[in-house]
């Protein structure tokens, strides 16, 4: 069933799907081939309906990166610690790092790794909510170095240069085919903040400016991702999709926004690929009315930050959850998250329509993970608070990604968010994910084969 809607004269004719989710045979098919147990000793406390391992902000916090398979966890004495394996099936090995220790209790405090391709170091961003940054890196080579220990890791850094980095939050690392690598990180707080750009090259970073601007507006931007496509390898380009939030309450966020860049985030372009903002100088401006790609209003139990991908074609696909269109608005986001869909968005390249599927499956306060294999198929990886299981839902290529259908349903035993290795998917076509168990204390890491 489809029917058209006209936004703005600047915005493609979006189109919605409602998704038909009888079992598919084009959507692909799943095969659990391990599950490994990453520890039994992660940090337990439990805020925002979350730990402080498995957030879906954390970008990334498992990542494949030329045979190595990395992932990132806090323990219950509060040290970061970073682990690695041989894919497809080496022991884990793991690095305590106990120079800092975290009091914090905070779900939002995860940590991020980012791998320089120019120099192969390790990045770690780590324990910050609308507080000083914390940052440290490794030596060059690491991430394909044979061996490796704690002293292959410098000192906590609170800034990347000379710019002040006292009030952040959400760091996200992501890589140019170039094999410079790049952060984004919100200043400010819930509600009224920006989003900053940073970019490290010849081993260190430089402070490229201000991309979005919440402030002026009394708001602030939630990324749904910010990554490059690589649809013409020696073009790449820089998307980023985000909703607003208004206040501190997350009843208020609205809306599907998106931006892309040529020129690795110094200039901006609307979905109809017109220049309007310049980082630094006149950054994008959150609530744009020429950026709104869908109109979601407040009070209808959206998510932020829950995911985004781009396939080997340049289609931007976003996954959020909110109310479907028949229920009533609901101020009381806890309420309205108990009847959130997942609900998938995406943008087609050529035409600049964007496209919207309703599926079924609920999440409660949890948050999933949407990623694609290499023939563009994609899979999502969520949980639900409420039964405490996860699941594997999957969409065809073939299909325009009509044809969602859940592949597996796990036991009630796992909570907080999995996260997706994006690139161990892309590249080699296996499935893995990050997923805590409920208390918090064990985490696994599944991994499925794929056909389809």
């Amino acid at each position: 069933m489809k029917r058209f809607t006209v936004l703005t004269a600047l915005i493609a004719i979006p189109a919605i799907v409602l998704a038909a989710l009888p079992a598919a045979a084009a959507a692909p098919t799943v095969t659990h081939s391990s599950t490994t147990v990453l520890t039994t000793n992660g940090r337990t406390a439990l805020t925002y309906t979350g730990y402080m391992n498995g957030e879906s902000f954390q970008q990334d916090g498992i990542v494949t990166y030329q045979g190595r398979q990395y992932a990132a966890f806090w323990d219950q004495n509060g040290y970061v610690n970073l682990s690695r394996r041989q894919v497809p099936s080496g022991a884990w090995s793991h690095l305590r790092l106990t120079d800092y220790v975290t009091t914090s209790t905070d779900s939002h405090n995860t940590i991020s790794i980012g791998i320089a391709p120019s120099d192969g170091t390790i990045h770690l961003a780590f324990d910050t909510h609308s507080s000083q940054f914390r940052y440290r890196k490794s030596v060059a080579g690491l991430a394909t170095a044979a061996s490796w220990s704690t002293a292959s890791f410098g000192a906590v850094q609170t800034k990347l240069t000379g710019t002040s980095m006292d009030v952040v939050t959400y760091p996200q690392f992501f890589a140019h085919p170039d094999g410079s690598l790049q952060l984004a990180i919100r200043t400010g707080y819930s509600g009224t903040g920006d989003e900053v750009l940073y970019e490290y090259k010849a081993g260190a970073w430089s402070y490229i400016g201000e991309f979005i601007d919440g402030t002026t507006a009394g708001n602030n931007a939630y990324l749904f991702g910010i990554e490059y496509d690589n649809y013409d390898p020696a073009a790449p380009l820089l998307h980023v999709t985000w909703t607003v939030r208004e206040t501190s309450n997350a009843s208020t966020n609205h809306d599907l926004y998106y931006a892309y860049s040529k020129d690795k985030g110094r200039t901006w372009r609307n979905n109809a690929g017109t220049v309007i903002a310049t980082t630094g100088s006149t950054p994008l401006a959150s609530n744009a009315a020429g950026l709104k790609v869908w109109t979601i209003d407040q009070n209808r139990g959206l998510i932020n930050q829950e995911s985004q991908v781009v396939d080997a074609a340049g289609i931007v696909h976003v996954l959020a959850s909110h109310l479907p269109a028949s229920a009533a608005s609901n101020t009381d986001f806890t309420a309205a998250r108990e009847s959130a869909v997942l609900v998938h968005y995406w943008r087609d390249k050529a035409s600049k329509v964007w496209h919207q599927t309703y599926t079924p499956f609920l999440e409660r306060s949890a948050r999933g993970d949407i990623a694609v294999d290499a023939k563009d198929n994609l899979y999502v990886v969520s949980g639900d608070s409420s039964t405490r299981k996860l699941h594997i839902q999957t969409a065809s290529k073939a299909s325009g990604w009509a044809d969602w259908v859940i592949r597996y349903t796990s036991s009630a035993v796992y909570y907080s968010d999995p996260l997706i290795d994006h690139q161990r998917l892309k590249t080699l076509g296996t499935l893995s994910f990050f997923a805590p168990r409920y208390g918090g204390s064990q985490i696994d890491v599944q991994d499925w084969s794929v056909s389809g």
